[in-house]
């Protein structure tokens, strides 16, 4: 798919190492650069997985470190894409801002990808995952709603934030590849993503709520948290989710769980009921649900048309027969251990019909890099309308068909 570009991976940041598997993957030719005084997450305290580094490394030309603004300027004047990952402090001692590219007349278009962005008060602060989770306020609602407002905010596992920032960087060099060069060389491309912003944007909802005037959400929780009957329940062998919150959604999960006598009380009658006495409700459905395996409740929940899932632990996903049958784990070797690896995180279908054009791009077109591109948009909830609202951002004009 992109065989044709040359990128090159500038810091060995773990959002940058992301990024820059992720072209690997799709088939460019991935440069990365070091930088010779170390490039890691300064402010974290976790040390990193050499296993997961030698993962994001594959695919990948690997050069020595470099250090001298020079050097580091020609490895980057034959790419396509360049992404760059250091402190802004550190980028301007070595050159590398953008003011500073822009008058040596590089084609390549060029992606920022530090913590907080290139400028602000706390541009260079030390960052890690944990404190960008807190930083962006994701930290606060990974574990919903509480009845102890005293419970700690939680970090989420792995370096969701290094993930997260690597595909939203991703994205931005995709798009901005998309921009012709100016004639003559002048004018840099280039776009700065901050990792902060990015996991920012995950809770648009709350965003939505304060930008509105009405305040933020309070931690604690008040009946189920959800006004209708959105829950975890315990099962013989961990937990299901449940999402039975319209009326004949109810009415088809008591059906599921046996038409229980009390599924007839006053208490449990209408949504607000419901809510209302969550507490005991949750109870009653715990006690019928923990003597019961979850895929068995999952299964028997979206057959009655249920919003219903399994809580999957990672060491179940290797056997999962969904990720089987889309062959998302892909064989390979990691200093010489035979492992199965994450494969893409979307299938690709590149087949052209007999008789088709390649797409050819207007260079000379001004505008955004979708200028041009008009989307047609079935989807509903929040996955789906998210994609084509970043879609339209990049110029794409977007046709909503309700549903």
């Amino acid at each position: 798919m992109l065989e044709s570009i040359d990128m090159v991976q500038v810091g060995n940041t773990r959002a940058a190492s992301v990024c820059g598997r992720l072209f690997a993957d799709l088939g460019a030719r991935v440069t990365l650069v070091p930088l010779s005084d170390g490039d890691d997450e300064s402010g974290s305290a976790v040390p990193r997985s050499a296993l997961l580094d030698t993962w994001l490394a594959r695919g990948k030309q690997l050069v020595a470190p470099v250090s001298d603004p020079t050097d580091l300027v020609e490895r980057m004047r034959g790419a396509d894409l360049v992404v760059v990952s250091a402190a802004p402090s550190r980028l301007a001692e070595l050159g590398l801002t953008p003011r500073a590219l822009e008058t040596l007349s590089l084609s390549a278009a060029v992606v920022y990808l530090t913590p907080f962005g290139l400028d602000g008060p706390r541009a260079d602060d030390p960052a890690s995952d944990l404190t960008l989770l807190c930083a962006s306020g994701i930290a606060k609602l990974l574990t919903g709603q509480v009845d102890d407002l005293s419970e700690a905010p939680v970090r989420a596992v792995g370096d969701q934030s290094a993930f997260i920032g690597g595909l939203a960087a991703a994205c931005a060099g995709m798009h901005l590849l998309l921009l012709p060069a100016a004639e003559g060389g002048g004018g840099l491309r280039w776009l700065d993503v901050s990792i902060q912003e990015s996991l920012a944007t995950l809770d648009v909802q709350e965003l939505t709520r304060v930008g509105h005037g009405r305040g933020e959400r309070s931690r604690r929780r008040v009946g189920d948290g959800n006004g209708a009957t959105v829950t975890i329940l315990p099962c013989a062998d961990g937990y299901v989710a449940i999402s039975p919150r319209e009326p004949h959604q109810w009415q088809r999960w008591l059906g599921v769980m046996g038409d229980p006598a009390w599924g007839a009380e006053a208490r449990f009658a209408q949504k607000s009921d419901r809510a209302e006495h969550f507490d005991a409700l949750h109870a009653l459905m715990s006690e019928w649900s923990r003597s019961r395996d979850k895929h068995e409740i999952a299964r028997a929940a979206q057959s009655a048309h249920v919003p219903c899932f399994a809580l999957g632990t990672p060491a179940e996903q290797l056997e999962s027969t969904q990720l089987r049958e889309r062959r998302f784990f892909v064989a390979g070797n990691l200093d010489d251990r035979a492992l199965q690896l994450p494969g893409l995180p979307f299938g690709l279908s590149l087949r052209k019909p007999p008789g088709a054009r390649a797409p050819t791009r207007v260079d000379e077109a001004p505008g955004l890099p979708l200028s041009g591109v008009r989307v047609l948009d079935f989807s509903w909830v929040i996955a789906g309308p998210t994609t084509t609202r970043y879609l339209a951002a990049f110029g794409a004009e977007v046709i909503k068909v309700e549903a």
